[in-house]
Formats: C-alpha cells, structure tokens, sequence
C-alpha cells in the first residue's frame, strides 16, 4: 500500500480501473465539491473515508500540496503488451528515457488527452514516484492502459507481428515532417525519447519510419518531450477527427 495526495490523484484513483483504493483521509477543516465528491464516490465504493487533524495529513505526506486530502492505495495495475491491441488500428506510445516523475506525468496527459490507446514504458525508470504522476498527469495516468517491459526487443517483434507501425520521432536518418506523416492506415506505435540519451539503438533499428516537427525558425534546440509529444499527439488526433468526421 502506498499514499497519494491530492484531491486530483484521489479522485482519479477512486475512477480508476487499475487501482484500489482501501482508505481516503480527509482534513476535518477541509470542505467544498471536492471533498463532497470524494466522499460520495467512497461511499458508492464502500471504501472508508476518516476525517482526521491537520496534523495527521502532514504527518502522512510526502509533500506540502496535498489539501488536505489523500488516500491509501495499492499499486497500480499494469497491462499485458497484447492488451494494448484491442483495437483494429490502436494509436499507441512508447516513452524512453523520460526518468522524472513530472515531465512523465507531462507526458502522460498529452497522450491521454489526444487519444493513445496505451503507453509502453521501460521497467527501469530512475524517478517513479505514483503520486507526483497522478498529480502532474491531471489524472491521465490511471485511465491509460500503461504496459512495462523489460526486453525491447521482444517487444517490438510483438508488436510488428500484429501489423504495428513502430515511428520514432527522432531528426536522423529520412526524417518525414509530421504534418506530412498519415496516421490514419493503421496502427502504429510513435517512440519518444528522454533529454540526455533520446531513443535507444534497439529503437532506432527497429523503426519503420521517422518524423520530426518542423520550427519556424532555425531553432537547434529541441522541445522537450512533454512538448514535442503534445504537439506530436494532436496533429495524430486531428488527423484522426478529420478522418472520422469526412
């Protein structure tokens, strides 16, 4: 069992598929929809919710932006690889060297408000505290199906043999502009990486074609991956929304 904090991470866990909430605690000087909320949802949930001192909240948190609520849950869930591919043309994602907790987060709520299916990460991550995830992911992160693995390579044979197009978005190589890629043919999987390695060689080898967001200026330093995945992200939901809307 862990603590989350925050009405936020609190009210995503309570809706969320992946995880169990055992207990919420809330400051007894705590009020308003939030924590009516939270409380409603607990009860139709049959989970425990115990008012305690100010005190008692600072006791239990990490941090200092907990509001006054939190609660006690298990560890999230995680899914099978092939779990990912319940959809005919699934848009999936895999992030690679983003190791900090917030940035991950960043990340996480682009793709969750764009439309990924499901996001496939390394098991090793340096920084991965659930909470700060939660709270940076406005949520996103306990509605995403998220997959971890640990051999890359076995994993994008998997995906390849059920039809998945492996892009990485990386400015070596044939780069293609993203605002020429088509991502409406099928499925695919589009590769992020971190700040200090970017994609790994496992990932560049395996790509079957790479994208890079154009500048409008001679701009040599790139977004970093929260940005470039929300940009990425929503030229894939517009090309999709204008696909299902023709």
């Amino acid at each position: 069992m862990s603590i989350i904090e925050g009405a936020i991470a609190v009210k995503a866990a309570l809706a969320s598929r992946y995880r169990r909430v055992s207990k919420v605690y809330i400051s007894y000087n705590k009020s308003g929809s939030d924590v009516n909320f939270i409380i409603r949802q607990a009860q139709l949930k049959h989970i425990e919710v115990e008012k305690v001192s100010p005190e008692v909240v600072d006791n239990l948190a990490k941090g200092k932006t907990h509001g006054g609520i939190m609660a006690e849950v298990s560890e999230r869930k995680l899914q099978s690889l092939t779990s990912l591919l319940y959809k005919e043309k699934p848009f999936l994602a895999l992030i690679e060297g983003v190791e900090d907790s917030y940035n991950l987060g960043y990340v996480i709520r682009s793709l969750y408000a764009f439309g990924c299916d499901g996001i496939i990460m390394k098991d090793h991550i340096v920084d991965f505290d659930d909470s700060t995830i939660i709270k940076s992911s406005a949520g996103a992160s306990e509605m995403l199906p998220i997959c971890h693995i640990g051999d890359l390579q076995m994993a994008l044979d998997v995906l390849k043999e059920n039809g998945i197009q492996i892009i990485s978005a990386y400015r070596g190589g044939d780069p293609i502009c993203l605002y020429d890629y088509d991502f409406t043919q099928g499925g695919f999987l589009v590769c992020l990486g971190g700040p200090l390695r970017g994609l790994s060689k496992t990932i560049l080898d395996n790509s079957d074609d790479f994208i890079y967001i154009p500048y409008a200026n001679d701009f040599r330093n790139a977004l970093n991956g929260s940005s470039a995945m929300a940009v990425i992200a929503s030229e894939i939901f517009r090309q999709k929304y204008m696909e299902s809307n023709q």
